[in-house]
């Protein structure tokens, strides 16, 4: 991956862990640590694998301060390591709507501020 030279152990749970036999049955995934080491990135990663890997057509919301704070910290990092993936998508920036693909999948996800929705 690109601008990546390599995950944590930790960084590969926080992505990975609705995989793994340890916790695969939990709800929720709290992740807590020093600025600048990778939460964003890994567990923006880690939620569109396992909503595509669990879901086909649905819809999701991607919730943050503003629009423009998901669109500036979440997306720039996340979306083209999934392209490198094999991952399409398509944004309406008007609609906050983000389309994926992958294979034959589509999810929609929707973007949506506390502050300005």
């Amino acid at each position: 991956m690109a601008g990546v030279k390599r995950f944590s152990p930790k960084q590969k749970t926080a992505m990975t862990w609705w995989t793994s036999p340890k916790y695969r049955n939990f709800d929720a995934l709290i992740c807590d640590g020093a600025v600048r080491s990778g939460k964003t990135l890994s567990m923006g990663i880690g939620f569109f694998l396992w909503a595509m890997k669990r879901f086909d057509g649905q819809q999701f919301a991607l919730c943050g301060k503003t629009r423009e704070s998901i669109r500036r910290n979440l997306l720039p990092g996340v979306l083209p390591l999934l392209r490198e993936l094999g991952f399409r998508w398509e944004e309406k920036v008007s609609k906050g709507e983000l389309r994926i693909w992958c294979g034959r999948r589509e999810n929609t996800y929707y973007l949506f501020g506390g502050k300005d929705e």
